[in-house]
């Protein structure tokens, strides 16, 4: 009982944070530059993860498998946030929800490439064409009413699909560490890529604003640590159905966090490819599961 309680309240801190860390990346870049926020959050998030270990008395294991598992998780860190960062300059926050909303159907194409998992059902094909229908018309829509807006979709849609390709691959490495040894790890990783990324930009260090620095700072510890942490613990201990929720009621409480606290406008073609994203996405996770349920269709 304990343990299903434990992966309630994981749940429930995941959903939170993936709803907040939109907004707060937007915020976090106010009166900053988009590389010198990443890199402080990152720099914060290590210093904090260090001092767990270290109060833990925990050792970071350094075996083969465990650094195949930091280097990727690193890499993934380093390139998702780096497009995220840079396309929250451009397009609005719920938006940057939804695109990762189909992390889950693409984590499904490259688990069939590389895992030989099983994906070609009638369900998860459906879903796959309605949410990369809805994609391609948020996509047509910005192509016309802004071209700034088109490459931060751009950037944004790359983060996603390599985020999925990274989950793929630490599935596949399948490393025996913990959550905390994963997130440290894949943070020793990356915050030297973030600090030579944030130097070749110029190393600026900016007068940030109060709420920048706040918005920086819950993304240190929320996002980078209990984020990343939650997120791992959910994968290794969770079904995978569980998990698939997330990304499906995530867009809709960041779409609604960014209307009303940031006075964010969506256009109705916009509206409605994020509609087909949601909708797809649905019938990707939970489709072959409802059509069980109809006594009238038999699945053989």
């Amino acid at each position: 009982m304990k343990f299903k309680s434990n992966i309630y309240w994981v749940f429930l801190s995941v959903v939170v944070i993936w709803s907040t860390t939109p907004l707060a990346i937007q915020w976090s870049t106010l009166g900053s530059s988009f590389s010198f926020s990443v890199t402080s959050r990152m720099l914060i998030g290590l210093i904090l993860c260090a001092l767990i270990l270290l109060f833990k008395q925990q050792k970071l294991s350094v075996h083969k498998q465990a650094l195949a598992n930091y280097s990727y998780a690193g890499a993934g860190i380093f390139i998702t946030m780096s497009l995220v960062y840079f396309s929250a300059l451009s397009i609005p926050s719920g938006l940057i929800s939804v695109v990762f909303g189909l992390t889950p159907i693409i984590t499904g194409i490259f688990a069939l490439i590389l895992l030989r998992d099983k994906f070609f059902s009638l369900e998860k094909i459906l879903g796959l064409l309605l949410g990369l229908s809805g994609l391609f018309m948020i996509f047509s829509h910005s192509i016309v009413f802004n071209i700034n807006l088109l490459t931060g979709l751009i950037s944004v849609t790359l983060a996603m699909a390599f985020q999925a390709f990274i989950s793929v691959k630490l599935k596949q490495i399948n490393a025996p560490v913990s959550a905390l040894e994963t997130t440290t790890g894949a943070l020793i990783v990356s915050v030297p890529l973030f600090i030579i990324s944030w130097i070749s930009l110029g190393a600026e260090i900016p007068n940030t604003s109060f709420k920048a620095s706040l918005s920086i700072g819950y993304l240190a510890f929320f996002g980078s640590v209990i984020g990343f942490m939650s997120y791992y613990y959910l994968i290794k201990n969770a079904s995978v159905r569980v998990v698939g929720i997330v990304p499906l009621i995530t867009p809709v409480f960041a779409l609604i966090l960014g209307t009303s606290l940031n006075h964010e406008q969506l256009t109705n073609i916009q509206i409605s490819g994020i509609s087909l994203v949601l909708l797809g996405l649905a019938i990707y996770e939970y489709g072959e599961k409802f059509l069980k349920k109809i006594p009238l269709i038999k699945r053989h």
